[in-house]
């Protein structure tokens, strides 16, 4: 007997309201604490917090204070954030499985697209050119532990920070087909019998 191949559903959101709603359980790492005032610190090899590890893959990432400082123009309103160059390629590792994550993301220069992967399922992330960050989630039937995120060609700092995980509210389970084939026999069987007690003797 053959098993029919599984589709994963991976459903995609632009606005942190939606995809709040549509999740629970979720947390928050805005990154703070990772970078002294007015200055950034570099992190060879990458970084973890709050038991997210995020790895830059063949570039340098460091978190940076935007608010003050060096890197003040990258301010949108987000305080610390996290930067990578070179490949501008970010692995994130969540510690447990889960079905939800979101994501704030901008660029230098300021508009540059990403493409954000899940379960090898890509998608296109153009960024804004002002504040605020650009936010983009992804809720998904199927668990999963990684997200790669990776800049445009030409970017010089691909920025990200308040990264969130949780769970995907399915809501109530869809009745299979076989479910559907039992109801609608037995309607029909209930139709035929009031039908019958109902003829004329």
């Amino acid at each position: 007997m053959l098993t029919p191949a599984y589709c994963v559903t991976i459903t995609t959101y632009s606005s942190s309201a939606s995809w709040l709603a549509a999740t629970t359980g979720d947390q928050e790492d805005s990154l703070s604490g990772l970078a002294p005032a007015e200055s950034y610190t570099m992190y060879a090899g990458g970084f973890s917090q709050d038991s997210v590890q995020y790895i830059g893959l063949s570039g340098s990432i460091f978190v940076a204070d935007t608010t003050s400082g060096p890197f003040s123009w990258a301010n949108f309103g987000t305080g610390e954030a996290g930067f990578i160059t070179g490949t501008n390629i970010i692995a994130i590792t969540v510690p447990t499985a889960v079905t939800a994550f979101g994501i704030n993301l901008w660029s230098s220069p300021f508009g540059q697209t990403y493409t954000v992967s899940t379960l090898s399922t890509p998608s296109t992330v153009p960024t804004s050119s002002t504040a605020p960050p650009t936010f983009f989630g992804v809720t998904s039937d199927t668990p999963f532990t990684t997200v790669d995120v990776q800049a445009q060609a030409g970017t010089t700092y691909a920025i990200f920070d308040n990264f969130q995980w949780g769970t995907a509210d399915v809501g109530s389970p869809v009745p299979e087909a076989g479910t559907f084939l039992l109801i609608g026999t037995g309607l029909l069987g209930i139709a035929a019998f009031r039908r019958k007690t109902r003829q004329p003797r």
